[in-house]
């Protein structure tokens, strides 16, 4: 079916506000939408991605009804929009009118997603404006603040919606603006926001309406121009906080505009995609709080990419509660060889997000080894995911860890956000308890307090919000060891950091289902779990456990505290359910003779190159994409297998990096000193920096090592005083061998560590 459609006028601007968080109320139109039509989006959505069509040929009936036979409801269209709208005002729906015909026929709903650029056939090809990075350089998305092109995108999203919001295959719509789902990100690792429109909005629109006079704005900033053109865009230096303001509100702006004119046509079901982490917040854009006021002012659900990272599914789960706004999770896998691993944490993590989980999305259905990998793992767990939807809610406790995400609204002085998520993973897989997390958005959003919390934990720093906490009576923690004074955990593992707990707790607080997650690519958990029935949130009684899949109960003690020890042994990237019910075990049941495990395993873990099982894992050998620091080749050096690193060159990131994951059940993983042996390949001017998992500093620098230059193989000891490991470093890391000079590689063969003096 062709359509031509004519454009109509798409405000730029709705509203200008010094608050980066204020955007515009709904009109009337689109609350009448949304109230008349009783799917809304708070629905869940058990979906998975797909490209447009099957090459060329709509997806079939049989396609549908097979994905409808595994448990999933919507199927997620990557829209293309040079297909849709092969010219500009000329739409073409006809194969979406038959994709829509077809996944109707097999009971299930579609789901399109508008990329304006960043996927196949996005944006339209004849766009000719395109964003720039603070060099100059050029993207593939639409320049953000070309008018026309704006409009263009606006008006293609509109039309398409309004043409099939009212068949039945229609399942609501995800919206996004700028590349794929990172905003302002662009190809290479540049970050976009230069072009010359956005510059020009910036300086004649932006700065006026949001400072009044220049004198205004040189008192502000310490400035002496005369006018706002002289302003510059800054990418650094004292301005560049300004800039990145703008760049911010423009997120708020547009993304508010789009779904609000989105709302005018349809009140079905709604979704934004967050890409990306929180340590990408000050170069995407992407801060989650402006997504979550949208959402809740818009009756949208968030997407949370990347929801296999248990840091930033808490963080999510906590703004999805102070919200109120569903999210839904979507694994975005890394590498091959992580990928059972992955996905079971992702699974496992989707409790974190109740009483407001918004479903389950897999990407991508498309016949790759992730998809081969991951579609049966999501399928076969798809029956426990659903029954934790309706569960109840993750238990929380009246204690908080809180991080200043100022630097990403343009304070260049609120802290560093880049070792936040990994901080947050770390806190929890040692303290596996309901802590909430909380951002200074949040609090100037008024949708936390943190006079709320019995004790708050700062990750980046005490900022104003801490200290009036403080001044007022609260609690403020040095570390998080002492989060167990304030609040119990749910569980104790025998060995943390390869099994993961997720409990959702019944509303009567009278029963709990948790989820166990083996999610060490590397090593089983051969150990137990002790729940604590106040860390879960139940009311006080006797409880025991069964088996969710299988029904059975398994063997188990009731610990004179209260709490119930169970053995447990788990295959890397397994996943098990248990109910905590009332009452003491059945009769009969088995009594372990040893629980709480008390563990003890090696005193001296190895990794060798080429070789498995050792207690020691080289991560990322194998690795091809671009960017990654701790790309490792499996290659023969001097006769010996070695794993050699990338050299900055071919990465285009300037570190490179050995990074190492410890056997979390060793003797090793929990010693007071360490000592590291390590066989390399000794080159003029190559060496390396050993740094490791420390309390406060995940990366800290412990001693260096120098070869003598010979090209020969060498060994060195050096020790380790006083690490904390718990995989906080990238790829879930406990130590990484810092290479001296990136530009060339450098080459080892083994790793070991020993308790010092074992």
């Amino acid at each position: 079916m062709l359509r031509t459609v004519k454009r109509g006028a798409v405000p730029l601007l709705c509203c200008l506000a010094t608050s980066l968080l204020t955007v515009p109320s709904p009109s009337a139109d689109a609350a009448t939408a949304a109230a008349h039509d009783g799917s809304g989006s708070s629905r869940q959505l058990w979906a998975t991605q797909f490209q447009f069509d099957d090459n060329g040929t709509p997806w079939s009936v049989a396609m549908f009804r097979s994905i409808k036979a595994e448990g999933v409801d919507e199927a997620e269209f990557n829209m293309p929009w040079s297909t849709i709208e092969p010219a500009e005002g000329m739409f073409d729906f006809g194969e979406l009118d038959q994709e829509l015909a077809n996944a109707a026929a097999a009971g299930v709903k579609i789901v399109p997603i508008f990329w304006q650029s960043g996927w196949g056939g996005s944006p339209a090809s004849w766009i000719t404006d395109f964003e720039r990075d603070s060099s100059g350089a050029q993207g593939d998305a639409p320049a953000w603040w070309d008018a026309g092109e704006q409009d263009a995108y606006f008006q293609y999203v509109t039309a398409t919606v309004a043409h099939i919001a009212h068949d039945p295959g229609f399942g609501g719509a995800i919206l996004n603006y700028g590349r794929l789902d990172a905003q302002w990100d662009m190809p290479g690792n540049g970050f976009g926001g230069w072009a010359p429109a956005d510059i020009a909005f910036f300086q004649h629109t932006w700065l006026p309406r949001t400072y009044g006079t220049i004198a205004r704005f040189d008192t502000a900033n310490g400035t002496t121009y005369t006018d706002f053109s002289q302003v510059p865009a800054a990418a650094s230096g004292p301005l560049a906080s300004v800039y990145q303001a703008f760049r911010l509100w423009s997120v708020q702006d547009t993304y508010g505009r789009l779904t609000a004119a989105v709302r005018r046509i349809t009140g079905g079901p709604l979704y934004y995609y967050f890409g990306g982490h929180i340590s990408n917040a000050p170069q995407y854009g992407n801060l989650p709080e402006v997504f979550f006021q949208l959402a809740r002012r818009y009756d949208v659900s968030i997407i949370e990419d990347a929801a296999a990272s248990p840091g930033l599914s808490l963080l999510f789960g906590s703004l999805a509660r102070a919200y109120h706004v569903p999210v839904a999770q979507e694994w975005t896998p890394t590498t091959e060889d992580l990928y059972p691993a992955e996905a079971a944490q992702w699974m496992a993590n989707y409790g974190m997000t109740a009483p407001y989980g918004g479903g389950e999305d897999f990407f991508i259905h498309d016949g790759t080894d992730k998809d081969v990998v991951g579609w049966p793992l999501y399928t076969g767990w798809l029956p426990q995911l659903k029954a934790i939807s309706q569960a109840g809610s993750y238990p929380t406790q009246p204690v908080a860890v809180y991080y200043d995400d100022s630097q990403a609204e343009g304070n260049a002085d609120g802290g560093d956000l880049s070792a936040i998520e990994n901080e947050i993973t770390s806190i929890w897989n040692g303290y596996q308890a309901g802590f909430a997390v909380v951002t200074s958005s949040e609090v100037a959003d008024q949708a936390a307090r943190l006079d709320r919390y019995r004790a708050v934990l700062p990750l980046n720093g005490t900022d104003a919000n801490v200290t009036a906490y403080q001044q007022d009576g609260g609690t403020v923690l040095a570390s998080a060891a002492q989060l167990s004074q304030s609040a119990p955990a749910y569980a104790v593992l025998s060995s943390a950091y390869a099994l993961q707990t997720t409990p959702v707790t019944a509303a009567d607080r009278k029963s709990s289902t948790v989820t166990l997650a083996e999610v060490n690519a590397a090593f089983p958990y051969d150990g137990s779990v002790t729940l604590n029935p106040a860390g879960l949130d139940l009311v006080p009684g006797t409880y025991h456990i069964v088996d969710a899949v299988t029904g059975a109960v398994p063997s188990q003690t009731t610990l004179s505290d209260g709490g119930i020890c169970a053995p447990v042994h788990l295959a890397s990237a397994a996943l098990d359910q248990w109910n905590v019910v009332p009452g003491p075990a059945p009769a009969g049941t088995p009594v372990p003779a040893a629980c709480p495990d008390t563990g003890g395993g090696p005193a001296t873990v190895t990794g060798t190159a080429g070789v498995s099982g050792g207690g020691i894992e080289f991560l990322d050998v194998g690795a091809t994409g671009l960017g990654g620091d701790g790309n490792l080749y499996s290659v023969t050096q001097g006769g010996q297998a070695a794993y050699e690193t990338w050299p900055n060159t071919q990465t285009g990131v300037s570190p490179a990096n050995v990074y190492l994951q410890i056997d979390p059940s060793s003797q090793v993983y929990t010693a007071s000193t360490v000592a590291v042996a390590v066989t390399y390949w000794s080159v003029a001017g190559q060496g390396f920096t050993v740094q490791y998992d420390a309390p406060g500093d995940a990366y800290l620098n412990g001693p260096s090592v120098t070869g003598s230059g010979t090209g020969s193989w060498q060994s060195a000891t050096v020790t380790l005083t006083d690490p904390q490991f718990g995989e906080a470093q990238n790829l879930g890391a406990d130590l990484r061998l810092a290479v001296a000079d990136p530009s060339q590689p450098l080459y080892v063969s083994s790793v070991t560590m020993s308790v010092a003096g074992s």
